[in-house]
C-alpha cells in the first residue's frame, strides 16, 4: 500500500479545537495567532470580525478571554496545504488494534498548518472508518509504529495510561559520535523556557522522572547505529538524552548543531546546504516495534522495518540489525 506525495492541496473545511488549561486567559486573537500561524494577526483580526471564527457558537471581539474548554470553530477557504507524504502501511492488526507505518514528514493529528492530510485522517479513509483513533503519537519527523484502537473500549483498554497496560517500545537512530557502550540514562527532563527554541528540552534537577536504555549496534566513520528502549515517555526523551550524552540525532534540528537550523527554518525553508550540514533531511529516530497489552496480556506486537532512506545510506545493513525480538 503505497501512496505517492501530493502537491500541495487546497482545503475548504470547518474545524474545531477545545482551549486547554494552559490557554485559558489569552486573547481571543492571541489563541488564533499561537495555535494557526497560517493567518498573520490582521487576517485573523479580519476573520474574527466577520463571524467566520466564533466561541463557543457565537461571534467574539478579537480582545475576548480564553477560558478552558470553550470550543473555538473556524472555517479554513481555500487554503494551500502543504504536501506531506502520504505512504503510510499497515503493519499488523488484532481485533480492534492496528499498528501503522507513519513516514517522517507525516502528522499524527492536525497542526497548525495541515488539517487534511494527517495520519489519522488518512488512515480512517483507508479503513472506511471513523471510529479508528491513535493510542500515540510521533513528532512528525520521526519515522515508525503508531498503534490505533477502534472504539471506546478499546481505547480505554489500551491507552497508554490505563493501570494495568503495558506498552514496550523500541527505536532505532542513527546517532552522530561513535558510542561503544550500552547505557541507561536517567536524566529528569525539563523544558527550557530561557532557550531560543521553546519546544527544546533539557536535563534538570527539577524536571520530570525519564528512563532511557540504549546500546550500540554498529558504527560507520563517526556515527552509530542505535537501539533505544525509552522506559518513560517524556517530550522529546530519546532525542534530549541521547543529545545530552553527546550524541544527538542525525538530522535533528532541534538538539544537534546548536539548533541554528530550526531557529533558521522558523524564517523560511532550509536549501540543500543547509540539508547537508544537518546530514538528512529529518531527524534518523524510527519507532521499530511496539508490544501494546492489556491488564490482561491481550493485544498487538509488530515490528516496522520501512527505515528511511536516511538510515541505510550510513548503515546498509541496518535492516539486518534489527534484533529479532526488540522489545522483549
Amino acid at each position: 500500500m503505497t501512496r505517492p506525495v501530493p502537491a500541495t492541496r487546497r482545503v475548504s473545511a470547518v474545524f474545531s479545537h477545545i482551549a486547554a488549561p494552559n490557554e485559558g486567559g489569552v486573547s481571543f486573537l492571541d489563541l488564533l495567532i499561537r495555535r494557526f500561524p497560517y493567518h498573520t494577526p490582521e487576517e485573523w483580526t479580519t476573520r474574527i470580525l466577520s463571524g467566520r471564527v466564533r466561541l463557543d457558537g457565537a461571534a467574539a471581539a478579537p480582545e475576548t478571554s480564553i477560558l478552558p474548554r470553550m470550543v473555538l470553530e473556524y472555517r479554513v477557504e481555500d487554503y494551500e496545504e502543504p504536501a506531506v507524504p502520504l505512504d503510510f502501511r499497515e503493519i499488523a492488526m488484532e481485533g480492534d488494534l492496528a499498528l501503522v507505518h507513519k513516514p517522517a514528514g507525516l502528522p499524527v493529528h492536525k497542526t497548525g498548518k495541515i488539517f487534511v492530510n494527517v495520519l489519522a485522517n488518512l488512515y480512517r479513509a483507508f479503513k472506511q472508518d471513523e471510529a479508528w483513533t491513535p493510542l500515540n503519537r510521533l513528532d512528525v519527523e520521526t519515522s515508525g509504529i503508531v498503534a490505533f484502537a477502534r472504539g471506546r473500549e478499546a481505547l480505554r483498554r489500551f491507552s497508554p495510561g490505563t493501570p494495568g497496560t503495558q506498552w514496550t517500545k523500541t527505536y532505532l537512530a542513527v546517532a552522530q559520535g561513535v558510542l561503544r557502550e550500552p547505557g541507561v540514562h536517567e536524566g529528569p527532563l525539563a523544558e527550557w523556557p530561557e532557550h531560543a527554541i521553546r519546544s527544546r528540552m533539557r536535563v534538570h534537577p527539577d524536571g520530570k522522572a525519564a528512563r532511557t536504555q540504549y546500546a550500540p549496534l554498529e558504527t560507520s566513520g563517526d556515527k552509530t547505529l542505535v537501539v533505544v528502549r525509552p522506559v518513560t515517555g517524556r517530550k522529546h526523551q530519546i532525542r534530549a538524552h541521547l543529545a545530552d550524552l553527546g550524541f544527538p540525532i542525525v538530522g535533528d534540528k532541534v538538539y544537534s548543531l546548536d539548533g541554528r537550523y530550526y531557529l533558521k527554518r522558523l524564517e523560511g525553508e532550509l536549501d540543500a546546504d543547509d540539508i547537508a550540514a544537518l546530514q538528512a533531511p529529518h531527524h534518523l529516530l524510527h519507532a521499530v516495534s511496539l508490544d501494546v497489552r492489556d491488564a490482561q496480556g491481550a493485544g498487538i506486537a509488530g515490528i516496522d522495518t520501512f527505515l528511511p532512506d536516511g538510515f541505510l545510506k550510513f548503515f546498509p545493513n541496518a535492516l539486518e540489525l534489527i534484533p529479532d525480538h526488540p522489545t522483549s
